[in-house]
């Protein structure tokens, strides 16, 4: 198993009392096709989910998207707005990529936790693909690949971020 990634933003900050999101990019930030072709532009739906992120100022990022397998912390941060690149502050380490493992990527999240002594921590991630989760997993707000970060996973990953708040 690789070693969890970490990254401190700006200002020496390092999100140790942060809540999390585990972001996925192919079919959240922008639509893909059937055949997984790219129906839009990349990061369409970046916006709305900035958003979300200035109104819950406790939520970091942690990238667990394949996306970290080809890109640096720091090229992915720019894909982001200058105020929320900060807030960008990892990415999950890969599992065995030829080992066959069901959740793999709960398990990446859970290793990026455990390896940054955040396992009690409050998250939530944003995919499009349920079969790397456990089914039913209360911790996931689904996206449709071809709709992407859609009104309904604003208002559902909205509430997760309205429970942690709730939570202090």
């Amino acid at each position: 198993m690789a070693e969890a990634t970490r990254t401190h933003g700006a200002f020496g900050r390092t999100g140790d009392s942060s809540d999390l999101l585990f972001l996925d990019i192919d079919g959240v930030l922008h639509p893909v096709g059937g055949d997984y072709s790219f129906s839009s532009r990349f990061f369409s739906h970046l916006p709305p989910l900035e958003e979300l992120l200035r109104e819950f100022r406790s939520v970091d990022v942690v990238i667990s998207s394949d996306w970290r397998l080809t890109e640096s912390i720091e090229q992915l941060q720019r894909y982001f707005s200058a105020d929320i690149q900060h807030r960008i502050i990892g990415a999950t380490p890969q599992i065995d990529p030829n080992a066959a493992v069901h959740q793999r990527r709960q398990l990446e999240i859970q290793a990026w936790l455990d390896g940054n002594g955040r396992h009690d921590a409050e998250w939530v991630a944003l995919d499009d693909w349920p079969s790397n989760f456990e089914a039913g997993f209360a911790r996931l707000v689904l996206t449709d690949p071809k709709r992407a970060f859609d009104q309904d996973s604003f208002q559902e990953l909205r509430s997760h971020f309205l429970r942690f708040a709730a939570g202090r």
